[in-house]
């Protein structure tokens, strides 16, 4: 088996377990190209998830949600063990309701690692929940289950999102730049806390330019 398919078997592993990424975690979204109704403030967002319970946003803006994000934070998945830093994941639309997942890190050998995926949005014309699959045979992603990829909060700006997964099993915090300010952070851990994760459960991503720590959350 070479490198290239067991880093495919493990991201798809960690997308049924909840998953994006290898996207990296590694990880996505979709919806209507013609884009859905404007996310509400940060505030709205952060408020829609404070029952402990991992459940999407009201409505989600994908055409905004899509391009290049970096990973902040996430919680551990065997997938990701190759990954020194660096982990970044990059969406595009390619349907109303299906969106290309990039994603990618620098590895301990200083390489680069890719994997890509598909996201399919479950829950239209709110988008918010998502299956990503990184398994295709015959030219066709296979998709088992329900949603592993729930957007739980975005930032007023779409410059940060917490992602998590209904078993709580793995979780991601992105941002559109290497580090969060403050503010956003602040926003962030209670949205995390809100959707019924422990904030030690996530581990920091170093990235260039950004934050270096290798700590948690909390």
């Amino acid at each position: 088996m070479t490198r290239s398919t067991t880093t495919r078997i493990c991201a798809t592993l960690g997308a049924l377990g909840l998953a994006a990424t290898a996207a990296v975690g590694a990880a996505t979204t979709a919806s209507a190209s013609t884009g859905t109704a404007a996310a509400a403030p940060a505030q709205a967002a952060v408020a829609a998830a404070t029952s402990g319970d991992v459940v999407g946003i009201p409505s989600l803006d994908v055409s905004r949600y899509l391009g290049s994000w970096y990973q902040y934070a996430a919680v551990p998945a065997v997938y990701e063990l190759q990954c020194a830093k660096d982990a970044k994941a990059q969406y595009s639309l390619t349907s109303p309701t299906t969106v290309k997942v990039v994603n990618t890190c620098s590895t301990w050998l200083g390489r680069t690692s890719s994997v890509t995926g598909e996201a399919k949005v479950l829950n239209a014309p709110a988008s918010s929940e998502l299956n990503v699959s990184f398994l295709k045979i015959g030219g066709s992603w296979l998709h088992f289950g329900g949603a592993n990829y729930v957007v739980v909060g975005v930032g007023s700006s779409y410059d940060w999102a917490v992602v998590g997964d209904p078993s709580h099993a793995s979780g991601f915090v992105l941002s559109r730049t290497p580090n969060l300010t403050a503010d956003q952070l602040t926003q962030v851990r209670a949205t995390v806390v809100g959707a019924g994760y422990d904030l030690s459960s996530f581990r920091l991503t170093p990235q260039t330019g950004g934050q270096s720590s290798r700590g948690t959350l909390g």
